[in-house]
């Protein structure tokens, strides 16, 4: 009796009960390739050993990454990753329930079809009596017309009833067809595995509601960093919006977290390079080291650099197709066109340059598809006959917005990025940045793009205008920023503005640069030609020898209400041939290379003026071969 005693008691202690938690992703923290989730739960323990289930975790999670953080009331024993199916227990009574629904709208529908058919032969018959009511003789006039007036009044009422019954019938099919798509959304999901966290954990008394915590690093989600620079003067600082491309396809969807955004890679190597003995003669290969330290996954997915974009047009009219749909073959990655037709999405690096095709398809035409061999693809639709006559638009007001075939449509939104309001704080790691998202956002395992306004700077400029009137007689508008080192800035796409008017887009390329200069695109204000004077040709007295002497005229002209500082850039012809020379080289007031031949001027016009600037020079060459310089 006494052993049989030892072993209850000792048996909670052996033999651990498994408990499903119910957890939610709290916060996330993105690096610039992968990113990390902390999920919170709140258990209540029996005394003894329990293994808690987290289900419903992203299939790309690192296992080694994992962490587990709880009060002190127990202690936990081991954590272990499995895979199992995304369907689980509740989702099964899930499944049964919208069965069970379906069984009884089908019911109903069978009833209301039973009355609809008991009404359709009434009809039968009312139109029956009306014949033989007609071919009857010796009926009285009071009484035929008694007879035709309950008639109609009868056929009325059930001419009303059958399409009472109709809207029914089809009101319950419509219930049904959501109920399908529900289950087809369920059954979507059934075969897709999802990670499992096992937490194995010991309670020496009852833990009622303890808070438990896990974190784990995931792949395939990311950010980079984008940049909006504005100029409204040119006395004024240059307005910079630092921006963050957020996008993941990790299996999980955020919803309603706390998101912090940090510049750290987790897949980039900490680790010093040690020099290796140096071998004259001997080749020195220093990219093994980074192959032996650094995972596949070292290089940073760009959110940029991995999205195609176009334009779908319809072929009759070369206009674009608003709210047409863009899709990644094979899988749930799509997008819709904006109101000229535009797209732009997010392709998973893991298809990238591996015959990843994109179906492009509208209500009223013809299914398209593209293998993606380039950033941009465009697609051209050509007009489905079968499907026109289906085609339904409804919209109100000067812009286009309603919907199209379903699919919501507004003049001012873009379909491919969501946009997250400026709240965010900034703080500095010892080897990286982080920023803190203040407000709650929601982002989906599509692959879309999120862009998040991180911070907003004025930054001091020197601006320039730039013509090579040689080459192209327009004038370039160059910012160039001195310390833009302080404002931590990374490697990413720019957007140019002047006076809120889009110039286009440019690259930061931050490599050993002291100065960062932005181009931002021709000005019309400032006036540059460039005129060839008459050259002439004189023979020389003695030998064999010809010399001809060019001359140009280069004139600027500043019809801008500010000075500007002009760089304009030429140059004179250089020579390999020793019997042919370049002399009386003349360029008053500008910097010469003579290496590269290459002159610069630096003018500083004042407001509605011009300058002259000349240059020439003499080539002397035998007088049997021929000079081109223009």
């Amino acid at each position: 009796m006494k052993k049989i005693l030892l072993l209850c008691l000792i048996s909670p202690l052996l033999w651990a009960q498994s408990t499903p938690v119910q957890s939610k992703i709290e916060n996330v923290k993105v690096f610039l390739n992968g990113a990390q989730i902390t999920r919170s739960a709140q258990v209540s323990l029996p005394i003894g050993k329990t293994e808690l289930l987290f289900k419903g975790i992203s299939p790309q999670i690192n296992k080694q990454s994992i962490q587990v953080k709880s009060e002190s009331r127990f202690t936990i024993l081991s954590v272990t990753h499995q895979l199992g199916n995304l369907l689980d227990k509740a989702q099964q009574e899930e499944i049964t329930k919208i069965e069970n629904q379906k069984r009884l709208i089908e019911d109903k529908i069978n009833i209301e079809e039973n009355n609809l058919l008991l009404f359709k032969r009434e009809e039968d018959m009312l139109l029956k009596n009306q014949v033989v009511g007609s071919l009857q003789a010796g009926m009285k006039v009071a009484d035929l017309k008694e007879s035709v007036e309950y008639q109609r009044q009868r056929m009325q009422e059930v001419l009303m009833k059958k399409l009472e019954f109709e809207k029914n019938i089809q009101k319950l099919e419509e219930e049904i067809k959501k109920l399908n798509q529900q289950l087809t959304d369920i059954n979507a999901r059934k075969d897709v595995q999802m990670s499992e966290i096992v937490v194995t954990v010991l309670a020496k008394e009852p833990v009622n509601q303890a808070p438990v915590s896990i974190a784990y690093f995931v792949k395939n989600a990311g950010w980079t960093p984008t940049y909006d620079f504005r100029i409204e003067k040119l006395n004024q600082p240059v307005k910079l919006a630092y921006k963050a491309n957020i996008f993941q396809y990790s299996g999980e969807d955020w919803k309603e977290v706390k998101l912090s955004l940090s510049t750290a890679n987790p897949y980039k190597s900490g680790t010093a390079p040690v020099l290796q003995k140096w071998v004259l003669g001997e080749r020195n290969d220093y990219s093994n080291y980074y192959n032996n330290v650094e995972e596949k996954e070292s290089q940073i997915i760009n959110a940029n650099q991995s999205e195609v974009w176009g334009r779908v047009t319809e072929r009759a009219n070369k206009v674009g197709i608003p709210g047409a749909s863009v899709y990644l073959k094979g899988t749930t990655l799509g997008t819709t066109t904006d109101a000229n037709g535009n797209y732009r999405l997010t392709i998973p690096p893991t298809f990238y340059g591996k015959h990843a095709t994109l179906v492009f398809s509208s209500v009223g035409y013809k299914t398209e598809e593209k293998t993606i061999s380039s950033n941009r693809i465009d697609a051209v639709l050509d007009d489905d006959a079968k499907q026109l006559n289906e085609v339904v638009i409804t919209g109100y007001g000067g812009g286009l917005s309603g919907k199209v075939a379903g699919l919501s449509i507004d003049n001012d939104r873009d379909f491919s990025k969501r946009t997250i309001p400026l709240d965010i704080t900034e703080r500095d790691a010892p080897t990286s940045q982080t920023f803190d998202i203040l407000i709650p956002y929601t982002i989906l395992s599509d692959g879309k793009v999120t862009t998040a306004e991180i911070k907003a700077e004025s930054i001091p400029a020197v601006f320039e205008h730039f013509c090579v009137p040689k080459i192209d007689t327009d004038v370039f508008l160059h910012a160039h920023i001195i310390d833009w080192e302080k404002y931590k800035l990374l490697p990413g796409e720019a957007s140019l503005f002047i006076d809120n008017t889009f110039l286009g887009k440019s690259t930061l390329d931050l490599s050993n640069k002291d100065t960062l200069s932005l181009s931002f695109g021709r000005d019309k204000n400032v006036i540059v030609s460039r005129t060839k004077l008459k050259s002439y040709q004189k023979k020389q007295a003695l030998g064999s020898n010809k010399t001809e002497q060019f001359s140009y005229e280069i004139i600027a002209r500043n019809t801008k209400n500010e000075p500007i500082n002009l760089i304009i850039e030429d140059q004179f012809p250089t020579s390999s041939n020793r019997e042919v020379s370049i002399d009386e080289k003349e360029a008053p007031e500008a910097e010469i290379n003579t290496d590269t031949g290459k002159v610069k001027w630096r003018l500083n016009l004042a407001p509605v003026r011009e300058y002259k600037v000349s240059l020439k020079y003499t080539i002397k060459s035998p007088k049997s071969g021929w000079v081109t310089a223009e």
